[in-house]
């Protein structure tokens, strides 16, 4: 760090710039289920009107799976409700991560800006 800087701002800096990445990290997530969401959300919408006992083949992992729309419908709409459940999650762990963020940024230039007058 900058000469003449406190251990202790050095250490407000360190822990602010791991919450800058740590939010980063946490956007990207968040991004990524809504995509997975619009993804279910579409399929979904393309087997809605199909028969339930109708035979269809789902993507499990690297294998197609032969199922039932009935099977499938359940399926979908358990995994939309787990990213549903996740996004929420992640979003309010960011919303955490915004408050610490704040809070030591203002931390951090009232002790760069109280150093600056001495």
């Amino acid at each position: 760090m900058a000469k003449g800087l406190s251990p202790q701002l050095e250490d407000k800096i360190k822990r602010y710039q791991t919450i800058q990445q740590q939010m980063s990290a946490l956007q990207q997530q968040i991004q990524a289920l809504k995509l997975e969401q619009i993804d279910i959300d579409k399929a979904i919408k393309e087997i809605e009107e199909l028969p339930d006992d109708e035979i269809c083949y789902r993507s499990i992992g690297r294998l197609m799976v032969k199922s039932t729309i009935k099977d499938t419908k359940v399926k979908l709409k358990d995994q939309k409700e787990l990213a549903d459940t996740r996004t929420k999650l992640s979003e309010k762990s960011l919303e955490k991560f915004k408050k610490q963020f704040d809070g030591l940024e203002k931390e951090i230039k009232a002790a760069l800006e109280g150093s600056s007058e001495k």
